[in-house]
């Protein structure tokens, strides 16, 4: 993906559109946006050949909003993160499809899940530390995401869309599960940079 993004920002630059002094920040703008748009497709096709197409938008959906905000594990290659991605997203729907979680028991995952989540987030990357103020913004967001995701959740416990409830609570009990993964790498790197 480097070496391809590398090529798209010559290209670009050869054209004029940007200064060669951009060069760093439009390259890894570039990479960061084909990794995640071919991780992105690699999921979109699994949901399509499980048919599973609603739960791929509601997982993707939950996932990227807490995620982006609430924070979680980071992997150090590319490669890694697109398998595990990849792996943890189809897992999650396959368990989902095989053992859709009861009312109660979905309820009390996203209860505890969210009070968890909000109490730890954000969770910092050893390569993206946060000021006060961003951290003071990813917790608001967060807390706003999880609101949402609560009203989303009654909307299908009153429409007896149990298949969804499950996954609500599968996907915040994955994040949940990221953000913790997370804080001990975190601490991990924290500690062996010293």
């Amino acid at each position: 993906m480097r070496y391809l993004s590398g090529k798209i920002t010559d290209f670009i630059i050869k054209a004029g559109v940007i200064s060669e002094e951009s060069y760093e920040i439009y390259q890894y703008g570039f990479q960061i946006g084909m990794e995640m748009f071919s991780c992105f497709a690699v999921c979109l096709a699994i949901a399509i050949y499980l048919h599973m197409i609603v739960e791929f938008a509601v997982f993707t959906m939950i996932f990227m909003l807490l995620r982006t905000y609430a924070g979680g594990i980071h992997l150090n290659s590319f490669s890694g993160c697109f398998i595990c991605s990849v792996m943890v997203q189809t897992i999650i729907l396959i368990i989902n499809r095989q053992y859709t979680l009861t009312c109660p028991v979905s309820w009390l995952i996203i209860f505890c899940g969210a009070l968890l989540i909000l109490k730890v987030a954000p969770v910092e990357n050893i390569n993206r530390e946060l000021d006060l103020d961003e951290r003071k913004h990813c917790k608001e967001v967060t807390i706003k995401v999880l609101i949402g995701i609560i009203f989303f959740s009654a909307g299908c416990t009153v429409g007896r869309i149990s298949n969804i409830l499950s996954l609500i609570a599968l996907t915040i009990l994955q994040v949940l599960v990221s953000q913790y993964l997370g804080i001990a790498k975190y601490k991990y790197e924290k500690n062996r940079r010293r």
